[in-house]
């Protein structure tokens, strides 16, 4: 096992990498989300991402938790044949459920369209049903570039080409004047692109060659399928936590609304990108600390990666919570302003998720996968329940309240089982004082600027809050020794003098 400071710097180089593809990646998907939402009307455009909802939970609980279980036994395998047998029955049981469930929505469509009162869903669900086949399939091909712990290939496959390709079919069909069609093949070809190219990077490296030398076993499939059960329904009560909001306002509300709401889900995703960024490699290396008995190591990288995930999450956060009309207004248009108190309360409330840091990860590395189950009923019933109580009165500002608060239950009873079965917690004093400083000087600036800030003063706050971030840490002593020991990784392996930022840097510790 390497030393913290090394494996801190490989969390960090990889998260580095994985935050530079999600940054393109999910810049192409906003401005994907912002072509279709703009060349389609909201009610045509709600009814349209109502079916995408509804395919994309489908297609969700059709990997039954398998991607994940194979990230997990991946890692603790011994060996390269046992390695094989995991990556065969994984993809063996996901191919399966996948066809299972294509069939599922062709006999149900009709269903799902009377239960919506949506004219069209019918058909648009028979359009979208090829997803429910690509997406469980690249799923479970980037779940083994994880494994493997191969950071590079996956995000090429995820955020670059896949996702790149996709988008200029869209702007292909836009400009031929066939916006509709474009939206759908972007949604569907998406996953198709990605797990070509990811199997291509497993082609490659010689797992998925001579498919008959190695099979999996009985006790491999069952052994897999143990672990990953209790995932499968915690990834479909995590899927209906981020997913219920659309579907009740579409069960509630005229598809208008549904299109109001959805045009603001790419946008709440910058609440939780740096988080995404750190735990490609976090599972696999604390899973690691976890099977070597090194709890207080597991400790460390949990505080610390949940800080780092903070001080990239804050400034961007506080920007769309503070200065949501501007925001909505410049990427849709006046016609979706409606959203903008949504986008404040999604992204103000989904900062929980980034405070509370790789909690989901943290329960799969310590083997205790059934918490995740737990925690996500909890969160999901007190969700549904208060979306029922709240879209008919708040409409689509209640379902973003219903969403927060499920995240809030859902996280923060993950966290106190960690703690009590490890002693970690993501928190500290540092992450607090941080917070509370940047959120004060945020909410001072937004009070000071006139309205509308326009393009130009959004940029200039967002890069302002920015560099007020290692100010801050500074002068409140924020700072950790990894924060230091990182800088020293830094200047080592660049070989630049870094005497003087070290010399800053520990004023503030």
């Amino acid at each position: 096992m390497s030393t913290q400071g090394s494996t801190l710097s490989k969390l960090a180089k990889s998260a580095s990498i994985v935050m530079l593809a999600m940054i393109f990646g999910n810049s192409i998907g906003l401005l994907a989300e912002v072509v279709i939402a703009r060349s389609l009307p909201p009610s045509l455009y709600g009814e349209l991402t109502l079916a995408y909802t509804i395919v994309f939970s489908l297609g969700t609980i059709a990997l039954l938790g398998i991607h994940q279980g194979m990230t997990r036994q991946f890692s603790a395998a011994e060996t390269e044949r046992r390695q094989t047998q995991i990556l065969y029955a994984g993809f063996s049981m996901i191919l399966f459920s996948a066809l299972a469930t294509v069939g599922g929505l062709y006999f149900f469509r009709g269903w799902f369209a009377d239960f919506m009162s949506a004219d069209h869903l019918y058909e648009h669900l028979l359009l979208l049903s090829p997803f429910l086949l690509f997406y469980p399939l690249s799923r479970a091909a980037l779940a083994t570039l994880r494994a493997e712990k191969r950071t590079l290939p996956a995000v090429i496959a995820q955020h670059l080409g896949g996702r790149g390709m996709a988008f200029l079919f869209l702007v292909i069909f836009v400009l031929a004047d066939a916006q509709f069609v474009g939206a759908v093949v972007y949604w569907v070809t998406t996953p198709l692109f990605i797990s070509l190219i990811a199997l291509y990077y497993l082609f490659e490296s010689g797992l998925l060659r001579n498919p008959f030398d190695t099979s999996p076993d009985k006790k491999t499939v069952r052994k897999l399928w143990d672990f990953s059960w209790p995932l499968a329904i915690g990834s479909g009560i995590f899927l209906l936590l981020n997913r219920v909001d659309i579907l009740m306002i579409g069960y509630f509300l005229p598809s208008n609304q549904v299109g109001y709401y959805r045009a603001v889900q790419p946008l709440k995703k910058i609440a939780t990108f740096a988080l995404g960024s750190f735990t490609f490699l976090f599972l696999p290396v604390a899973t690691e600390y976890y099977t070597e008995g090194d709890t207080d190591g597991l400790d460390q990288i949990f505080t610390i990666t949940t800080k780092w995930i903070l001080l990239i999450t804050l400034p961007p956060v506080l920007l769309f919570a503070l200065f949501s009309p501007d925001v909505i207004k410049i990427l849709f248009g006046d016609n979706y302003l409606p959203a903008a108190p949504v986008l404040t309360i999604l992204s103000a409330g989904l900062l929980f998720r980034a405070v509370s840091g790789l909690d989901g990860d943290m329960v799969k590395a310590i083997d205790r996968p059934r918490i995740e189950l737990f925690s996500g009923a909890l969160g999901l019933l007190s969700n549904i329940i208060l979306n029922f109580l709240l879209i008919p009165t708040f409409e689509i500002s209640g379902a973003a309240i219903a969403t927060v608060s499920g995240y809030i239950i859902y996280n923060g009873v993950e966290l106190i089982w960690i703690y009590h079965l490890t002693g970690g917690s993501p928190f500290s004093v540092n992450i607090a004082k941080h917070i509370g400083v940047m959120s004060v000087l945020a909410i001072l600036v937004s009070g000071i600027l006139p309205s509308p800030v326009g393009l130009v003063g959004l940029i200039a706050v967002g890069i302002s809050l920015t560099l007020l971030q290692p100010v801050v840490l500074i002068l409140t002593s924020s700072v950790d020794e990894a924060d230091l020991d990182l800088v020293r990784q830094i200047e080592s392996k660049t070989g630049k003098n870094l005497e003087i930022v070290k010399k800053i840097v520990k004023k503030g510790v």
